[in-house]
Formats: C-alpha cells, sequence, structure tokens
C-alpha cells in the first residue's frame, strides 16, 4: 500500500486531495478547506449495510477496495456465505471495506447493476468495478479475489 497514492475527497467542500500510500493512515486535512478528511479509520472492522441513498458515497466515491455482497435474507446461499463475509470484514479491516447490499431493499441499485441471483460479489477498486462473482464460494475462493483485488 506504501506506493500507492489515494485520492480523498473532502466531505466539505469536495476538492480531490492526494494522500501518498504510506501517509494514509495519518489524520490529513484538505489542503483548500483544511478540513480533516476520511483515512484509513474509514475501512470499518465490521461489514456496512449499504443502500440506494449512499450506494455512491460508500462504495463508488470510496478511495480503496471494496467487497460488496448483493444479497437477499431469505436467501439460504447468503445466510451460508454470511459467516465468512463477517470473518473477512475482520480479518480485512484497514485494507478492504467489505459491504453488504440487501437487493429487496434496494431495488434501483440491484436492476442498475443487473442482480438477477444472490449472492453476488462485487469487487471495487478506487471506485470502478474490478471484478464480479455470483454464488456461494467458499472463503478461499474469495480471498484470492481480494488479493487480486489488492
Amino acid at each position: 500500500m506504501a506506493s500507492e497514492n489515494f485520492v480523498v475527497i473532502c466531505p466539505r467542500c469536495r476538492a480531490k486531495n492526494r494522500i501518498r500510500g504510506e501517509r494514509w493512515r495519518d489524520r490529513a486535512i484538505c489542503g483548500k478547506c483544511h478540513t480533516l478528511l476520511p483515512s484509513s479509520a474509514a475501512y470499518p472492522e465490521k461489514t456496512v449495510e449499504v443502500f440506494d441513498w449512499n450506494f455512491k458515497n460508500e462504495v463508488l466515491d470510496f478511495p480503496g477496495p471494496v467487497l460488496l455482497e448483493f444479497y437477499a435474507p431469505w436467501c439460504g446461499y447468503c445466510q451460508r456465505l454470511a459467516p465468512v463475509i463477517d470473518e473477512l470484514g475482520r480479518e480485512y479491516a484497514g485494507r478492504v471495506k467489505v459491504s453488504l447490499l440487501n437487493i429487496d431493499l434496494n431495488g434501483k441499485t440491484a436492476s442498475e447493476y443487473g442482480i438477477q441471483s444472490t449472492p453476488t460479489l462485487f469487487f471495487y477498486k478506487n471506485g470502478r468495478l474490478f471484478d464480479r462473482v455470483q454464488g456461494a464460494l467458499p472463503k478461499e475462493e474469495i480471498e484470492r479475489h481480494l488479493r487480486n483485488l489488492l
């Protein structure tokens, strides 16, 4: 991560700020309005629920890697995958933001991305879709995709 640069958008003035990878964990301020910028602390240590209204901010505008699971609460495969996703959220805390989107409650985003079956996993890097897989994959397979993402 030290060799990468990140562009962090200021939550107040929307100015783009370039942060060197080795400084990613530091608390930086916006060069324009001096507001405190989100840092690696923005990577939560557990999964984050994403909704239609905050999808752009939580996933597309996020400056680092994101694993997003499109799921349905009634889906048996999703229920079987849930502990694996939670475990990955803890193991990759600080490196990958692990998120969940309930397709029953967030039909707009699910239809925009053509989600027709659950679970579907999307891997984003710097706001761009990097990879996409369907089904309840074993943990090792999901980690292989995460390693490619990192």
